[in-house]
């Protein structure tokens, strides 16, 4: 795994500068490449997570809430290997985008997303 001069495996820099972009789709597929090969739980959330972003985006919220569910169990195995993003937090942020989803605007979930990375 390449890593940039910050020390952060470059494939979770393009993911989180995607993501803070709002390009969901390619930040899921960004890290597709790197969890067929290692199997790696925690990157498999990670990349649920952003699938659940896209569906937010496109307005499927039934996808989205599946992915939300399948992403926090992942974020949250403790047998993850170490990772430069806060899998914990995006676990909790997860959760708490689920419990919303019922009284918030699909936009407004969107907008909520912490920035991964910044500066």
């Amino acid at each position: 795994m390449s890593k940039g001069s910050d020390g952060v495996p470059r494939d979770i820099a393009a993911f989180a500068e995607c993501w803070n972009r709002g390009q969901f789709f390619a930040a899921h597929e960004i890290l597709e490449v790197r969890w067929i090969q290692e199997k790696d739980s925690g990157l498999q959330g990670l990349i649920q997570l952003a699938a659940a972003m896209h569906h937010l985006s496109k307005g499927n919220l039934r996808g989205a809430k599946t992915m939300l569910e399948r992403s926090v169990r992942r974020l949250c195995d403790p047998d993850n290997a170490p990772c430069a993003l806060d899998e914990a937090a995006l676990a909790e942020f997860a959760r708490q985008l689920h419990d919303r989803m019922d009284t918030c605007r699909p936009q407004q979930l969107i907008e909520s997303r912490p920035l991964l990375l910044p500066g």
